[in-house]
């Protein structure tokens, strides 16, 4: 199925894997100490209540500490580049090194696939390297 592009999702767009701590977006996992992400299944609903408390004074960003999916805004996103998304391009890139070394490593199971905005751009290329990738690194909240 590489290259098969993303289905709609309900708003009629794509998602963007990486996306911000905001209400109506999903957690899809949880970073590690190791910098990976383990992801959830399925993943769960973001609440006004959730972003609230992941953004508590004192922690380190929710980006930091959460994988989050919501919709890809597109050319309102400063990784947005020539009609593509410079990040979803950038992890592929990765994942065909990662190929070069090892062909047989599958994608990881996902649940955002169909409409994700890195598989329509990268395929499994993007999807390996994906549970590697953190929003944001920041070791304190800002100010």
């Amino acid at each position: 199925m590489v290259g098969e592009g993303p289905r709609v999702d309900a708003e009629g767009g794509a998602t963007c894997p990486s996306s911000s701590c905001a209400a109506g977006h999903l957690l899809l996992g949880i970073v590690l100490p190791d910098g990976t992400v383990a992801a959830l299944h399925p993943p769960l609903p973001v609440s006004t209540e959730f972003v609230e408390r992941a953004a508590a004074p004192g922690l380190r960003p929710p980006e930091a500490r959460f994988r989050f999916a919501g919709p890809c805004i597109e050319s309102a996103c400063s990784q947005w580049v020539e009609g593509r998304c410079s990040v979803g391009d950038a992890v592929a890139g990765l994942g065909r090194a990662e190929r070069a070394v090892d062909d047989a490593l599958p994608p990881p199971p996902c649940a955002v696939r169909p409409t994700c905005r890195w598989w329509a751009q990268g395929g499994a290329d993007a999807c390996r390297i994906c549970p590697r990738i953190v929003h944001t690194t920041k070791a304190s909240a800002p100010a």
